[in-house]
């Protein structure tokens, strides 16, 4: 088991954003998190690498196990997001740092590698990326689908067990769009868990090995691909008409 959701509530103050989430991941799989805005998708998303906490429920990810009843010290958010990557929206290049820089930053300064080996790493994630010859550009330099490369290129370098992306297709063209699904397919292929959030039903249909949809915080509907074809509820039914 990759990713095992248990009961996951979340409130910001007095309003709840997340009720009750329950999910299970295998190893492999690329779970979709569907849903309006507002939904939770964001939110859950970020619970799932401790970028945010949640107020009640357990967590087991990549072999590490948190109560959120219980604190969770800072130490533990960043020995799991060693091991649990994730690509932002915004991609959050380092932008006084060239793209082969991005990518040893962590992997030197934080699991501290051997700078040498990094950067041959690096050229070969780049290379699989098709990006080796941008190695030596700056952030600002790249189009926004390469951006969105190094920026899974960078999180790739610490070797994840689990790849979360935060709408990843959010301001690319279908061209560029068609590149990010090759890399997601490549990637569930070597065993890599991923949880993507998206509202582009076309582009969750192409990825998905299952789905999650939520409203307002909460699970109306969790099956494998086949739910969009065969949608057991009303509600995501009618969302994929959108």
């Amino acid at each position: 088991m990759s990713i095992q959701v248990k009961s996951i509530n979340k409130f910001y103050g007095n309003t709840q954003v997340l009720h009750e989430v329950d999910f299970t991941c295998e190893k492999g799989d690329t779970l979709v998190l569907l849903g309006p805005s507002g939904a939770g998708k964001s939110s859950l998303l970020r619970v799932l690498n401790l970028l945010e906490t949640a107020t009640s429920g357990q967590l087991h990810i990549a072999d590490e196990h948190f109560d959120f009843t219980e604190s969770i010290n800072e130490k533990s958010g960043l020995q799991l997001r060693r091991k649990v990557g994730m690509v932002f929206q915004q991609y959050n290049l380092w932008p006084h740092l060239t793209v082969l820089e991005n990518l040893i930053e962590a992997p030197v300064k934080v699991a501290g590698m051997n700078k040498a080996a990094a950067i041959e790493e690096a050229m070969t994630t780049l290379q699989t990326l098709q990006l080796a010859d941008k190695a030596d550009a700056w952030p600002l330099q790249l189009s926004g689908g390469q951006q969105q490369r190094v920026a899974i290129a960078r999180a790739l370098m610490m070797k994840p067990e689990v790849l979360l992306f935060d709408e990843p297709t959010a301001a690319l063209d279908p061209e560029i769009t068609n590149q990010v699904v090759k890399i997601i397919k490549d990637l569930s292929g070597t065993g890599i868990t991923q949880v993507v959030v998206t509202h582009e039903v076309d582009f969750a249909k192409k990825i998905a090995s299952h789905v999650l949809y939520l409203e307002k915080g909460r699970m109306v509907e969790f099956g494998t691909h086949e739910a969009f074809t065969r949608p057991a509820t009303p509600q995501f039914a009618e969302y994929l008409t959108h």
